[in-house]
């Protein structure tokens, strides 16, 4: 759903958006909407993107080991949504680098993925995802994020906040606040943590929890005059 998402801001039909990777993983659909676009900055700029195997799987901490251990996996990588940025660049960068181009890569969505590793993880089985980094996979599971030694992925991915043409104009304090927004790598983790331990439905009474666990983070955030 990244496209609706790029075309509400152009359009106006959408103010804002916190979720936008960049340069990589969404480049294209930044390259189409650049100019009707602005950019507030990123709030966090730990990001990665990567294949990822149960750490429970021996041998197999580089994509040179996935080739080489490609027989163990079924000959597959399980992936996300198809026309994502981080699957084209999988498909049409990573993959050929390493040699991996044989292997068939499914589409079927990040639910799906994630439902395969949880089947396969309980049965101990290996299995090869497409995750990224942050994602609260990494706490529910015991993953290796597969180093890139040819560095394939490309430059470091940050998640920044754009906003329509006339968002600063219209929402000057509010545009200030978003300009000023970060959070560290524990913040953003247990919070979404906090989201996925209250389970869906309740995604509201797990930010609460979160907010009470962190006393003054909403006025550092929304620092209201």
């Amino acid at each position: 759903m990244i496209g609706p998402l790029y075309t509400g801001l152009s359009t106006g039909q959408i103010d804002v958006e916190f979720d936008a990777w960049l340069p990589v993983a969404q480049k294209s659909y930044w390259d189409k909407y650049k100019n009707d676009l602005v950019d507030l900055g990123a709030w966090y700029d730990r990001t990665s993107l990567e294949i990822a195997v149960p750490s429970y799987v021996k041998g197999v901490r580089t994509m040179d080991d996935l080739r080489t251990h490609k027989d163990e996996f079924k000959g597959r990588i399980v992936g996300i949504e198809p026309g994502t940025g981080q699957m084209v660049r999988l498909e049409k960068t990573v993959m050929p680098a390493y040699g991996l181009s044989d292997l068939k890569l499914t589409r079927a969505g990040t639910s799906s993925m994630l439902a395969e590793l949880d089947r396969a993880y309980a049965k101990k089985e290996p299995i090869a995802v497409v995750p990224w980094s942050p994602h609260w996979a990494y706490d529910k599971y015991d993953l290796t994020r597969l180093a890139d030694p040819e560095k394939t992925w490309g430059a470091n991915t940050q998640i920044r906040t754009l906003a329509g043409k006339g968002f600063p104009k219209k929402y000057s304090e509010l545009n200030g606040w978003l300009k000023n927004w970060h959070m560290t790598p524990d913040e953003l983790m247990s919070l979404e943590q906090a989201i996925q331990e209250a389970g869906r439905g309740q995604e509201d009474e797990g930010v609460e929890k979160w907010i009470d666990a962190h006393p003054g983070i909403v006025d550092e955030m929304a620092p209201v005059k």
